[in-house]
């Protein structure tokens, strides 16, 4: 068995150095100050500056960013009112006058129907615990979107990859109805891996993809005119149906994987489909339990960054702040203890 190492390096922290933070909200009675329209702040930011997005009972509508903004919302399970921090159809664009490009965003605790990269050159976007909500396509990387980092994101549909290179997939949930979660790939740094995929078939033209430490529970055949020259390390396919689903699927190579055995989750789902009421994390009895390439868990709640429901992790802030000189003289400097919270991905 080949063992598979990830180690993806970057710093939330560093985000909200020499940088300012907007806030937005759309809500009628929101603070003073804050932006109601996001494309409008979008368009007073600067490179590097970090929008909140308040949760909201109605969508923030079609955005289009060209310069490298890192926006959070509240998680889209939403706020205890259930609203969501939502956007219909997030375009990444760049601009020529002046001159600018989104690269180095990062994207965290929103719902978004449908993200495309529009132009090339679009690299090291970070996309984490998000919900991506579009049925069919829901994630299109084309023109030469490198780079990116799409983790502990729930999907709806799937990812379109368009032969990119360096994409790193990892604990994220497929509950689409599709059959495949990522479609038209040819790059060997593909990785795909600690993913729950439900309705599984195939791969759709994907080729020379790392496919390591995943549960799919199927539905259908394997096509081999489609995936193949893939390479499969410990996953689990699974399959209530008489007809088994071997894993590696024809045509792709592989070890240490599990063919048609149930993964044993806390809460079995009555079918293929996702149930949100449901718990994916395995018994201790589970085929899958410290199975992984990694020692970890196989599946979505294994690997270093398990997958967190709801998104709700991404934003720093304040925990507890105490004046240490509350009785001053009028030019006496304040002084202020903070202690805070950091992201936890």
């Amino acid at each position: 068995m080949k063992k598979i190492t990830i180690l993806i390096a970057f710093t939330i922290g560093t985000l909200f150095s020499n940088a300012t933070i907007i806030n937005v909200d759309n809500n009628p009675n929101r603070p003073s100050g804050y932006f109601a329209d996001l494309q409008l702040a979008i368009n007073a930011s600067t490179a590097g500056d970090t929008i909140y997005l308040y949760p909201s009972n109605s969508s923030y509508g079609n955005i289009t960013i060209s310069k490298q903004l890192h926006v959070f919302g509240k998680g889209y399970s939403g706020s205890s009112s259930g609203f969501n921090s939502r956007i219909e159809h997030l375009y990444l664009d760049t601009a020529t006058s002046p001159a600018s490009n989104p690269s180095g965003s990062s994207f965290q605790g929103l719902t978004i129907s449908y993200l495309t990269c529009s132009k090339p050159n679009i690299t090291n976007i970070l996309l984490i615990g998000n919900y991506l909500a579009n049925v069919t396509q829901c994630l299109n990387l084309n023109n030469n979107c490198s780079g990116w980092l799409i983790a502990n994101n729930y999907f709806s549909g799937y990812i379109t990859i368009d032969n990119n290179a360096s994409i790193v997939i990892n604990n994220n949930i497929f509950g689409g109805y599709y059959g495949y979660p990522i479609n038209q790939s040819s790059s060997s740094s593909v990785i795909f891996s600690h993913n729950l995929v439900m309705y599984f078939q195939y791969f759709n033209t994907v080729t020379n993809a790392i496919v390591t430490d995943n549960i799919f529970v199927c539905s259908g055949a394997t096509n081999t005119s489609y995936m193949y020259n893939n390479v499969f390390y410990n996953n689990i396919s699974w399959r209530s149906t008489l007809n088994p689903y071997v894993m590696p699927p024809e045509a792709n190579t592989g070890s240490g994987n599990i063919s048609n055995q149930d993964p044993q989750f806390q809460t079995a789902p009555s079918s293929d489909s996702f149930d949100q009421a449901k718990d994916y994390h395995l018994k201790s009895t589970s085929p899958g339990k410290n199975a992984a390439t990694d020692g970890t868990d196989i599946g979505p709640y294994g690997g270093s960054n398990p997958f967190v429901w709801g998104g709700q992790f991404s934003i720093p802030k304040i925990a507890q702040s105490n004046i240490t000189n509350p009785v001053i003289n009028q030019s006496t400097p304040i002084n202020v203890n903070v202690k805070a919270t950091k992201a936890a991905y």
